[in-house]
């Protein structure tokens, strides 16, 4: 420990010494990064939320082209009164699905409604078989023309209830986009803008969903995240200002967060990384960790330039570098080793997350720990203020309450106290949802235009979230075998019995509807051929006149594999893992000869992958993230005991927080699970602070009380504690006025986190170190067991010199 220190005030000696030189350095760097920013890539991209090596994932990747429709967007036509079955309404119909054609990416063999060649009618009579298009190319206009299309809605299954609702007000248009070509922030504005173009607005309402419209919706309000960031970043600064009373506890915290994030910022675009929308919270916490760490400087700064000493500022910048590069160092080392845990999650977006994010907490390393100090040393008059408001009342209020705590015997109520409070939460904390916990996108506020309108489709059809399940022939037209269609339709009846799942389609719907159709549509006739034969001449009666891909959702050319699409009305973390689990249980039962089943690919099939993952990995993930806290504590403090001892703040935070996400219905997600990983250690940050100050003040006054110790650590420590956590939980606060329910959340669970954090560094971390004297923190003490501890219930000074000069450090800001 004696060589670490060592190195540490030569250090901190050299970089002051050098101050213009780790000046310009920094200045040059940072201009070099900032310089890159010019080709940021801002966007979303669907494939970074894919985890690749999943079976799921790799079932959707081969059958994406043909099943998967990751891509879809639907549209809903919904008459204000009445049926949609009039001129004007049906013509809107037709209107958008040809316009739909112009829009970026599209795949024009994917639009599917009422108005395209995919959806046909079958007749037959004595005089023939005919299979024409349900209303392609031209509309009905008189009212026989629509009272046929009418009744050909009502008698084709495929049709009524799917594309049509069963009230017959509305109808539904589905298109799809190529996945090398989906640009969300194209797509969104493009569709939205066809729609706003509507010449029937007053007969019909137009509803829009899919996740390239729910991304778009993302990219829509990104000047909207940037504002809210900006004003987020502006509060935390006129808080520091009023709180601090000088610029240079203003500025220097900005300098150190804009520095922080143009270097990991240039340096994750130099890497090839996209910065996504959806991250921007981490971005934010961290830019708040590279505040925090540069208040806890200028605090220990200000404690000895204003102690009545007059120590020299050049001086005064060295020693609070020197005395605060363990516990800073050690911060930065669990905050970035937490989060990159987050590495071993197979989600490209987790992985970038957690490289950047790691990077970013560790040039916090140069913001704050080195540049905060060197601009420090050349204040020439530090006794100053820059306004004569002084707020110190408030937080001195709270201080007095961690020390009053600390002087009496109430110090030893605060253990079974906290873990009387910990059980009371952890019952709930247990309920947190792997996946998303609540109806709707969580991204989106629940009345939210995307969440109403996916609300409404989910009422009138079986569901407007998709998955698949394939199965797999071993020869070719192995669909058409009885025994494989019969397979279909009892997988299918057999799914729909489950109330998470509205809805399922397949081959073996077409092959019956048809069957029914030549016996002049008696539904005693609804079933399969006899043979493999006689089902390959019904699906040829529905083929003729088709176009290339008009069965790609149910098959592929060679009949050899197929899928079952599943509709569900919500994408919940227990509707999916129920539905799975379901399909396996069917498919293990029921075998197929000459076919292999497997799960699961669509939008859904997705997601269900991500959950999986993050059921098995998160716990992994934030188990490694404690592992790294407590291996930090073991390097620095080479102490086992000071592993344990720091992951009690740890533990209560993550306690309260999960509590909060299961309280508030926030589920463990790819968006989520980053804020977690830093979470943990934000939960630690402000812990090291306060017991390390104790430690140095013991490290220089052997003699020293240990409450005395405790007592200046809260006054000085403390107070950077206090005004950091204030100060960013109030600025978040700003994050609960955004348009997306994911970033007002998070925000909310940022400052929740900060505010316990604090409260547990200051009310229980002192308590604990003086109820339990851990040697790594009290070894240098020589009074740690010579003097009584109800000494210090009744005396707060001890009367020696070097303590009570230590303490004047303190009176100018308490």
């Amino acid at each position: 420990m004696t060589r670490v220190i060592s190195y540490t005030a030569r250090l901190a000696a050299w970089s002051i010494r050098n101050r213009i030189l780790v000046c310009v350095a920094v200045a040059l760097t940072t201009a070099f990064f900032a310089a890159s920013l010019a080709g940021l890539d801002i966007r979303t991209r669907f494939s970074d939320m894919v985890p690749h090596d999943h079976p799921y994932v790799q079932v959707h990747t081969k059958y994406q082209d043909s099943f998967a429709a990751s891509n879809r967007v639907t549209i809903l036509v919904k008459a204000r009164e009445g049926e949609i079955f009039k001129p004007e309404i049906l013509e809107e119909v037709r209107r958008i699905t040809y316009d739909l054609q112009k829009v970026e990416g599209v795949n024009p063999m994917q639009i599917t409604s009422l108005a395209s060649k995919k959806l046909k009618r079958v007749n037959a009579s004595s005089e023939g078989i005919e299979t024409r298009p349900m209303m392609w190319p031209n509309v009905p206009t008189s009212a026989e023309e629509i009272t046929e299309l009418r009744q050909a809605v009502l008698n084709n299954p495929l049709v009524y209830g799917l594309y049509v609702d069963r009230e017959l007000s509305s109808a539904l248009i589905q298109v799809d986009f190529y996945d090398h070509l989906v640009d969300y922030g194209k797509i969104f504005p493009q569709i939205q803008a066809l729609l706003d173009a509507s010449p029937v607005k007053d007969q019909v309402s137009l509803h829009l969903v899919g996740e390239p419209i729910l991304y778009g919706w993302v990219a829509h309000y990104l000047q909207e995240t940037v504002s809210l960031s900006l004003l987020s970043l502006g509060a935390m600064l006129l808080l520091l200002f009023v709180f601090s009373r000088t610029w240079r506890g203003t500025i220097l915290p900005f300098l150190a967060g804009v520095v922080s994030a143009i270097w990991a910022l240039g340096i994750g675009n130099l890497l090839g990384y996209n910065f996504d929308p959806l991250v921007i919270v981490v971005a934010f916490i961290i830019t708040a960790r590279a505040l925090s760490h540069s208040v806890q400087m200028i605090t220990r700064f200000d404690d000895l330039v204003l102690s009545g000493d007059h120590v020299d500022a050049r001086l005064a910048a060295e020693q609070t570098m020197r005395e605060l590069w363990r516990p800073s160092m050690l911060g930065l080392y669990a905050d970035a080793g937490a989060i990159l845990c987050v590495i071993l999650t197979p989600i490209p977006l987790l992985q970038k997350v957690a490289v950047v994010g790691a990077i970013w907490v560790m040039t916090i390393t140069v913001s704050a720990v080195f540049l905060t100090p060197a601009l420090l040393s050349f204040i020439k008059r530090p006794q100053g203020y820059a306004h004569p408001f002084n707020l110190d009342g408030f937080m001195r209020l709270i201080l007095s309450g961690a020390k009053w705590v600390v002087r009496t015997r109430a110090r030893y109520v605060v253990a079974p106290l906290m873990v009387l409070l910990v059980s009371g939460v952890i019952f709930e904390a247990t309920r947190l949802t792997i996946g998303d916990a609540s109806d709707g996108s969580p991204i989106l506020w629940q009345d939210s235009s995307f969440n109403r309108d996916s609300a409404l489709i989910n009422r009138l059809y079986p569901g407007s979230e998709q998955m698949f399940v394939v199965i797999e022939g071993e020869d070719m037209d192995t669909l058409k075998s009885p025994q494989v269609l019969d397979w279909m339709m009892r997988f299918s009846r057999y799914m729909e019995r489950q109330e998470e799942i509205g809805g399922a389609i397949s081959m073996a719907d077409i092959v019956v509807d048809i069957r029914r159709n030549l016996y002049e549509g008696n539904p005693r006739f609804r079933e399969l051929g006899g043979s493999q034969v006689e089902n390959g001449e019904l699906i040829s009666f529905y083929m003729q006149g088709a176009d290339p891909g008009d069965l790609a959702q149910f098959t592929d050319v060679h009949f050899r594999n197929g899928a079952v699409t599943l509709f569900f009305r919500d994408h919940k973390g227990d509707t999916l893992r129920k539905a799975t689990h379901y399909a396996k249980q069917f498919i293990a039962e029921n075998p197929i000869a000459g076919a292999e089943v497997k799960l699961v690919g669509g939008v859904l099939g997705i997601i269900a992958a991500v959950n999986e993952i993050l059921l098995s990995d998160q716990i992994e993930a934030v188990a490694l993230a404690f592992l790294v806290v407590v291996l930090c504590c073991l390097v620095v403090y080479r102490s086992s005991v000071s592993g344990v001892f720091f992951i009690i703040p740890v533990a209560i935070s993550n306690v309260v927080t999960f509590a909060f996400m299961a309280w508030q219905d926030i589920g463990m997600s790819i968006s989520t699970l980053p804020v977690v990983a830093l979470g943990i250690g934000l939960g630690v940050d402000y812990a090291f602070y306060i017991v390390d100050s104790i430690k140095e003040y013991l490290e220089k006054y052997p003699h020293a009380d240990p409450v005395d110790a405790v007592l200046q650590s809260l006054g000085s420590a403390g107070r950077g504690v206090l005004l950091t956590a204030f100060t960013l939980a109030a600025g978040v606060l700003f994050w609960s006025f955004s348009s997306l329910r994911f970033q007002a959340e998070m925000g909310m669970l940022i400052g929740l986190w900060l505010m316990v954090s604090a409260l547990t560094s200051l009310f229980v971390m002192p308590s604990l170190a003086l109820v339990f004297k851990p040697k790594f923190i009290f070894g240098h003490s020589a009074k740690e067991e010579a003097r009584p501890v109800e000494h210090a219930l009744h005396h707060e000074h001890n009367g020696a010199a070097d303590n009570e000069k230590n303490k004047q450090a303190f009176n100018p800001v308490s």
